[in-house]
C-alpha cells in the first residue's frame, strides 16, 4: 500500500493512484471481465463502498487511466508547439515520447494487449489513444508528407507497444523493452533528406 498520513489514512491522490495500479494489474492478469469490483477492493484491503467513493465502477477506472494517457499526449503536443520547426522535429518528439515511457504506461499497454474488446469499445467512445496521435503526427510532419512518411511517424510513436508484443515470450525487462523501442524509434525517424 502507499504511504499514509499521521492519522494512518492515505491521501486521496495516493489512494486513487493505488486503486488504478492494482486494478490495472488485476485487469491485465485476470481480464477486465474476469475482475470484479470486489476483487479490486479485496486486493486493496478496502471495502467496496470505499472503492465506489473514488470510482463509479470498473469502466470509470479504465476511463481514468485513459484520461492520464490523454494528459501525457497533451503535454507532448504542448512541448511540440514550443519547439523550433525543423526536419528533425519528428525525431525529437518521438524520442521524447518513447524515452518518457514509465512503468505505469507499460502496465497500460499490457492491459490494452490483454483486453482488446474493452479497448475497441473505449475507442468507439472517444478513448482511442492511437487516434490521439493523429494530432501529434500532423504537427511534426509537413502537411503534404507522403503516406509512407505518415505511417513511419505513427509507427515511431508506437514502438514500445510493438516491443512489448515482441517480448511476450522472452525474459526481457521493462528497461530492455524501452531500449529496443528507442532504437526502433531512432531508425524510423532518421531523416531521409
Amino acid at each position: 500500500m502507499s504511504s499514509t498520513g499521521t492519522s494512518g489514512r492515505r491521501v486521496g491522490s495516493e489512494t486513487r493512484a493505488e486503486i488504478l495500479r492494482v486494478a490495472l494489474d488485476l485487469f491485465t492478469s485476470r481480464g477486465f471481465d474476469g475482475t470484479s469490483i470486489r476483487d479490486i477492493a479485496e486486493a486493496l484491503g478496502v471495502t467496496k463502498s470505499s472503492l465506489y467513493y473514488h470510482f463509479a465502477g470498473k469502466e470509470a477506472i479504465i476511463r481514468a487511466l485513459l484520461d492520464d494517457r490523454r494528459s501525457d499526449v497533451e503535454e507532448l503536443l504542448a512541448w511540440i508547439d514550443e519547439q523550433p520547426p525543423g526536419t528533425d522535429l519528428l525525431h525529437r518528439a518521438a524520442m521524447r515520447w518513447v524515452g518518457s515511457t514509465s512503468p505505469d504506461r507499460i502496465r497500460g499497454m499490457r492491459f490494452a494487449h490483454a483486453n482488446r474488446p474493452v479497448m475497441r469499445k473505449l475507442a468507439d467512445d472517444g478513448g482511442d489513444l492511437r487516434a490521439w496521435f493523429d494530432d501529434v503526427v500532423r504537427r511534426v510532419l509537413p502537411e503534404d508528407a507522403p503516406v509512407a512518411d505518415v505511417l513511419r511517424a505513427r509507427m515511431a510513436f508506437d514502438t514500445v507497444s510493438a516491443a512489448l508484443f515482441a517480448a511476450q515470450t522472452t525474459a526481457a525487462t521493462e528497461a530492455e523493452v524501452v531500449e529496443a523501442a528507442l532504437a526502433a524509434t531512432a531508425a524510423l525517424t532518421r531523416s531521409t533528406d
